[in-house]
């Protein structure tokens, strides 16, 4: 065989393999893609969650301390209330949901939002009850194990976590022994 249809040979070798190689190589460029955003959408979302969670457990305590009862600060529990709903309303929308629903606690994740939606609303009830409910629900998932332990630590504030970590280590209660079993 002379060189030049060596050449033509190796030329048409590799126009067959090139496009199945690269083919493959796109495959797994998007499932490391896929991959890759849905570790930023469940880090986005916990982030969003332990914050929410914090700010909740704090106004809580708040309104029920002896000073915030005698403020009447449960009936004002909603004024100026600092939750966020800005994460989990970029992956619900529409165009992303889908991407949202393929996460393994996607279903409890939608669970705890829907909790903290209720919070501002006006029905019956106390607003600093519907909280409690929103924790004790981010509590039992914690300690069930349903929601990731350590991606929650990794993305909750230094006190925040310390405040989780009291719960999974047994040195305080869940905000389920709080809440009226009626």
């Amino acid at each position: 065989m002379d060189a030049e249809s060596v050449r033509a040979t190796l030329l048409d070798i590799l126009s067959k393999v090139f496009p199945a190689i690269t083919a493959g190589a796109g495959y797994f460029v998007r499932v490391f893609q896929t991959e890759g955003q849905k570790r930023r959408m469940r880090r986005q979302l916990y982030g969003e969650i332990s914050r929410n969670n914090q700010a909740l457990v704090v106004r809580v305590a708040a309104c029920t301390s002896i000073a915030g009862l005698a403020q009447g600060a449960p009936l004002h529990f909603t004024d100026k209330l600092d939750i966020s709903f800005s994460v989990w309303n970029f992956y619900n929308d529409e165009k992303r949901r889908d991407r949202l629903f393929e996460l393994k606690e996607a279903e409890v994740i939608n669970r705890i939002y829907d909790k903290f939606a209720l919070i501002p609303m006006d029905v019956p009830g106390y607003a600093h009850v519907r909280a409690r409910e929103a924790a004790a629900e981010i509590d039992d998932r914690l300690l069930d194990g349903t929601l990731d332990r350590k991606l929650y630590k990794k993305v909750s504030s230094r006190e925040a976590w310390r405040f989780m970590d009291d719960l999974l280590t047994g040195k305080r209660e869940s905000h389920r022994k709080y809440l009226s079993p009626l």
